[in-house]
């Protein structure tokens, strides 16, 4: 991948998109499509650490069903179950994480 192709979001760390809110020639901070609609809020954070400590509630609340479904002992989980559950809170906490900055509720 060249210095110029994104590769992940600066906010949220899926897959970027070719817009960035950083420095061109030095840290162009690519964003996911996801997350380019909420690029001017994210221009305003100071302090990410908090916004993805509460984000984790997100993925919390995402994977509860998935633990009611498979059980609660992950060591009986299959492969492909594992990967659907860690899939399933990593969006959850990046939708948390959107949704704490668009709707301006500062986690401290």
């Amino acid at each position: 991948m060249s210095a110029h192709d994104p590769a992940d979001c600066y906010w949220c760390t899926r897959h970027a998109i070719g817009v960035g809110i950083g420095n061109p020639t030095r840290d162009p901070q690519y964003l996911c499509a996801e997350c380019l609609p909420i690029m001017e809020y994210i221009k305003n954070v100071r302090r990410r650490t908090p916004y993805e400590l509460k984000a984790r509630e997100g993925g919390v609340e995402a994977a509860g069903p998935l633990v009611e479904e498979y059980g609660p002992d992950l060591s009986a989980w299959s492969e492909e179950q594992v990967l659907i559950f860690v899939g399933t809170v990593w969006q959850g906490c990046a939708d948390r994480m959107r949704s704490l900055i668009r709707d301006d509720q500062a986690p401290f």
